[in-house]
């Protein structure tokens, strides 16, 4: 008897290569974002605008959102195979999307550090990570700079995405909080927030706000999809 082949996380063909985790075809099906972009959020547009889910927020404390790629396709199942069958074998290639997206669109900005999305303690012992915590530090040892673990979770533990606006941004105020030491770890920086995903804003609109009421000068939003 042969051993079988190891196969591809995201189409479970047989891999040309045992030390990858994603095939070449997968990997090849990972779009990325095509501009324009909505200069605020990072959706795709017909033109550089602003879209209509920005147009209507009444206050926005992040200056801008960027992600690799739409929320769909390989992308989709690779976030998705993180989180529900817990493959972390997947970060290098989520990490690389980040990456990617970091170099085009962020690379001159002056970050100084990088801040996890936080998440309710009860789901990340489920879970076993923060698939945001993960991603961040990936993303730290490819371009060299801190991860500071500035916010936690203090709110329920549903998940946003299933959740429509009015609820998820009602929900959002006082879900999150600062860490103890973020005052001291974040006056005067420059700071990208992290997580795999942006959907509405609702949950990184409320984490910006909340580190500049720590000092931070101003942040950005990098996500793996938009």
């Amino acid at each position: 008897m042969y051993p079988k082949r190891p196969q591809c996380l995201l189409c479970e063909q047989p891999l040309a290569d045992a030390n990858e985790a994603v095939c070449a075809p997968c990997t090849v099906q990972l779009r990325a974002g095509i501009p324009p972009f909505c200069r605020i959020c990072g959706r795709e547009m017909p033109e550089p605008d602003i879209c209509s889910d920005c147009s209507w927020r009444k206050e926005r404390f992040f200056h801008r959102a960027l992600s690799f790629g739409p929320y769909e396709g390989r992308l989709k199942d690779a976030i998705l195979k993180l989180k529900e069958e817990r493959r972390l074998e997947l970060l290098p290639l989520l990490v690389d999307c980040l990456t990617e997206a970091y170099a085009a669109h962020l690379f001159d900005t002056h970050i100084d550090c990088l801040v996890p999305v936080p998440m309710a303690a009860d789901k990340e012992r489920a879970r076993g990570f923060n698939q945001a915590e993960r991603l961040a530090q990936g993303l730290s040892d490819r371009i060299c700079l801190p991860v500071v673990s500035g916010l936690v979770w203090q709110g329920s533990s549903r998940s946003q995405v299933s959740r429509g606006r009015s609820m998820r941004l009602a929900s959002m105020e006082n879900s999150v909080a600062l860490a103890k030491t973020a005052g001291q770890d974040l006056d005067g920086m420059i700071v990208c927030l992290i997580d795999d995903v942006y959907t509405t804003g609702a949950t990184v609109n409320a984490c910006a706000k909340k580190l500049h009421s720590a000092g931070a000068r101003a942040v950005y939003v990098l996500t793996a999809a938009r």
